[in-house]
């Protein structure tokens, strides 16, 4: 654990003192600044696009760190073979797989905390520049709940990205293996949804097969998606959110496992 613990605290470190950070929180500020703006020029329903925009600025905002900092972290160590340096201490493949994700998550878990802060002001002023549309039942305990999975939906795609950049050799190519996790895993559960409403194929038809494997190896991050559930203050299933919780976590193993052990198998010269 303390070979983890010290993997992780020099990722965390060297990503604080990238300007890349403070420049993606402050570009989170400034798309919170016009939340309250663009929410001012709605006259029908302005409360639940307050609510919509702070959440999806957040997701936004954890996006570009995950793409920029864990592809770059890992593909960085290994081009410029800094990677040899760490390896060569008592830490193995899987601790410095492990410590890389620790420090890049407390990264995510950080940008999320500050701009989970400044998304619940800039919906308050919202709710003040339009008092009389505020969402009804709109509870701010659900609010920084969907904030909470909202979070652990980005930590899912964080392993995604961690998994792309171990087992290729190419960064550009990790960044599109993971933008493309990211859309079908957005997606596929709606797509499959439609197409067996729409009676098109059966259900042993060969395109429904393919869709249903692909939802099965894909994360739902529709499940992790509360912003209607917040903008509109709809009643939540804690059973159902626990599961979906669970769901996230076992995932995140899962994929942190594979990684492992297929990174251990790889040459790195």
């Amino acid at each position: 654990m303390n070979k983890i613990g010290l993997v992780a605290w020099i990722t965390f470190k060297d990503c604080i003192r990238n300007k890349a950070l403070y420049g993606i929180i402050l570009l989170g500020l400034v798309l919170f600044f016009f939340n309250i703006i663009i929410t001012g020029m709605f006259s029908w329903e302005a409360g639940k696009v307050a609510v919509d925009m702070g959440l999806s600025i957040i997701s936004f905002s954890g996006l570009i760190l995950i793409f920029f900092f864990s592809i770059n972290s890992i593909s960085s160590d290994i081009y410029n073979r800094t990677i040899y340096l760490i390896l060569s201490r008592p830490v193995s493949k899987a601790h410095y797989i492990l410590g890389k994700y620790t420090g890049l998550s407390l990264i995510i878990l950080l940008s999320s905390i500050i701009l989970g802060l400044c998304a619940a002001v800039s919906v308050k002023l919202s709710f003040l520049s339009v008092d009389r549309q505020i969402p009804f039942n709109f509870s701010w305990s659900i609010f920084f709940l969907s904030i909470l999975f909202l979070t652990i939906s980005l930590l899912i795609m964080m392993a995604l990205a961690v998994f792309w950049v171990s087992v290729t050799t190419h960064q550009f190519t990790a960044l599109l293996l993971t933008l493309g996790s990211y859309f079908v895993g957005q997606s596929m559960e709606n797509v499959k949804n439609i197409i067996l409403s729409t009676k098109l194929f059966t259900n042993d038809s060969l395109p429904v097969k393919v869709i249903s494997c692909v939802s099965w190896i894909m994360p739902n991050l529709a499940a992790f998606d509360l912003k209607t559930t917040a903008a509109y203050g709809l009643p939540v299933n804690a059973s159902i959110l626990l599961w979906v919780a669970l769901y996230g976590i076992s995932y995140i193993g899962v994929v942190l496992t594979l990684t492992i052990f297929i990174f251990q198998r790889r040459e790195l010269a």
